[in-house]
């Protein structure tokens, strides 16, 4: 046992209540619905999927805590607070090892093109996680030990993030009066956690890179040749995790009192009871897992074939991009845009 010290950190109940009382609070939405488009030429509806706070998931928890019992008689309407978790390892230097760990805090009550304002204050820093101290890690030839330190590291962080005081606010709520002098009783959910996949591997409490390396699904390795087709969609829902706590503290006897080698949750030991899902947190990173991967290397591919063809075919399709009109939040793009 070591103590790891310089974990800096805002209590989650005192984030929220005072999120809530904030003039930014005149634009949360607390009582989700569901957006239809009905086109004016053919009157068809469709559905549209572009905030948390109209999403499937909100309406449903939102259903679920107008019909749980109230045991303290209290007659104040209930409403959630949708809590979006964000954490990336960052190097804060081109040259040496200065780095920073921060956990950010988004809530999903606002729209999610207010978020993206860096002006908007809608980003909440909760806490900066402690790096791993180097004295623990000169050893050559415990890369499995020090997986698992960081692995509960991470995990002790939030440990401490998720208090009783969160715990009995996330059962019971709690009483906040509104900007506009209105009480509201206040439950916290956890809908969403974006982070990159290292950090998917220690939220997830999965091996790194295994034989099934997806946070969300049991998709063996050998059977990503297959991803796309039309039985994919239904091995993803019948294949998805579950968190099985009897399985984790076996592997856990095994490796603190039978010394096994090594290859808890906090978020399942600890709200796992009270119905919170650890692998449906899980979002799908479109920086690290689209836009600078999949994507960016397909685009760069597709480049090489309009070079092979010919150099100016680069020319019209960027000439292309300045084509479509400007929209209320988009600007038009002047600038080549091929790498």
């Amino acid at each position: 046992m070591f103590t790891i010290p310089g974990l800096l950190y805002r209590q989650l109940v005192a984030v929220i209540h005072s999120t809530f009382t904030e003039d930014n609070a005149k634009w949360f939405h607390l009582t989700p619905f569901r957006r239809v488009w009905r086109s004016a030429i053919t009157g068809c509806e469709m559905r549209l999927y572009d905030e948390l706070y109209t999403s499937d998931a909100w309406n449903r928890a939102h259903d679920e805590l107008q019909k749980q019992s109230r045991s303290d008689g209290c007659k104040l309407e209930r409403v959630i607070a949708g809590l979006m978790f964000w954490s990336d390892a960052t190097h804060l230097a081109q040259f040496g090892d200065a780095s920073a760990w921060p956990i950010y805090l988004f809530f999903g009550n606002q729209s999610k093109y207010t978020c993206a304002c860096p002006s908007s204050s809608a980003c909440h820093p909760i806490a900066f996680m402690p790096t791993f101290i180097s004295k623990f890690t000169k050893k050559k030839n415990y890369d499995d030990i020090i997986a698992h330190c960081k692995r509960e590291l991470f995990h002790g962080v939030w440990k401490v993030l998720l208090d009783e005081e969160f715990v009995e606010a996330y059962k019971d709520g709690i009483v906040i009066r509104c900007y506009d002098g209105v009480c509201w009783r206040v439950f916290p959910r956890i809908f969403t956690y974006a982070a990159d996949y290292p950090e998917k591997v220690l939220l997830a409490a999965i091996h790194d890179k295994g034989n099934f390396p997806c946070p969300q699904c049991l998709i063996a390795k050998e059977d990503f040749s297959r991803l796309g087709l039309r039985s994919d969609a239904s091995r993803r829902f019948t294949k998805i995790r579950q968190y099985f706590s009897d399985r984790i503290l076996a592997a856990r006897n095994a490796i603190y009192r039978l010394g096994c080698p090594i290859k808890g949750n906090s978020f399942a030991d600890i709200l796992g009871p009270l119905g919170l899902d650890v692998y449906s947190i899980v979002t799908v990173d479109l920086l690290h897992e689209f836009e600078l991967g999949i994507f960016k290397s397909v685009f760069r591919h597709l480049l090489r074939l309009l070079y092979v063809i010919h150099p100016d075919t680069v020319i019209q399709l960027n000439e292309q991009y300045g084509v479509p009109s400007n929209f209320v939040l988009w600007k038009r793009c002047n600038s080549s845009l091929s790498p």
